[in-house]
């Protein structure tokens, strides 16, 4: 059972790529900031994505998909963390996180959908976004809530929990946006790994600066 999960997780992971490869510019082929965990896949794009090209900031962003990230039934289904560089050292407030947000997920949604023959309902996909305390090193934190239509897989609605840690980075010129993904709710146990890998890419943004 658990070898049909990683071939069934394994194939999703390909039709992700397949539907995103045309979608994107090419971004960082290794990580420099989400440099764990070694079993949770790596991407790297460019930002603006092609699935979203009206989004505002400009850079690059590292992706880490959990294990079980495309099976409805895990417990690490849809989760992951994000981190953007945003070049220009952008000032990044509530307003801005909502806009990116809703720019991004409703562009993946609806561009993954179209391959799929699934018709996602913008006017549906809203962000909410409340600033929470910040955390040692970055300079605001937010908490939000995105609802998203699961083209990926069966395209079912969702809402998705984001935590968001908003890192200087001065002398490169750059903002790290990182944000930590997942539908379960805040105290299940994914957060305190999700939680975890945000500290550790708040100390790498804060090392590489």
């Amino acid at each position: 059972m658990t070898t049909m999960k990683h071939i069934h997780y394994l194939i999703l992971a390909a039709l992700l790529f397949a539907l995103l490869a045309p979608l994107h510019a090419v971004g960082p082929e290794h990580p420099t900031i989400l440099k764990e965990p070694a079993d949770w896949r790596f991407e790297g794009m460019a930002i603006p994505p092609g699935f979203a090209p009206d989004i505002k900031l400009t850079g690059t962003e590292e992706i880490r998909f959990a294990p079980g990230m495309f099976d409805t039934r895990s417990s690490n289904y849809f989760t992951y963390v994000v981190v953007i560089m945003a070049d220009g050292a952008p000032e990044l407030g509530a307003a801005d996180l909502k806009d990116f947000l809703e720019k991004y997920y409703r562009g993946l949604s609806i561009a993954v959908g179209r391959g799929k023959g699934l018709s996602p309902d913008p006017a549906q996909m809203k962000t909410v976004v409340n600033p929470a305390p910040p955390g040692p090193d970055a300079k605001q934190s937010f908490a939000a809530e995105v609802v998203f239509f699961d083209s990926f897989t069966d395209g079912r609605k969702i809402s998705l929990n984001v935590e968001a840690l908003v890192v200087p980075r001065p002398a490169s010129k750059q903002t790290c946006l990182i944000l930590m993904v997942s539908p379960s709710s805040k105290d299940a146990a994914v957060w305190q790994t999700l939680r975890d890998i945000g500290r550790k890419a708040t100390r790498n943004a804060m090392g590489a600066n």
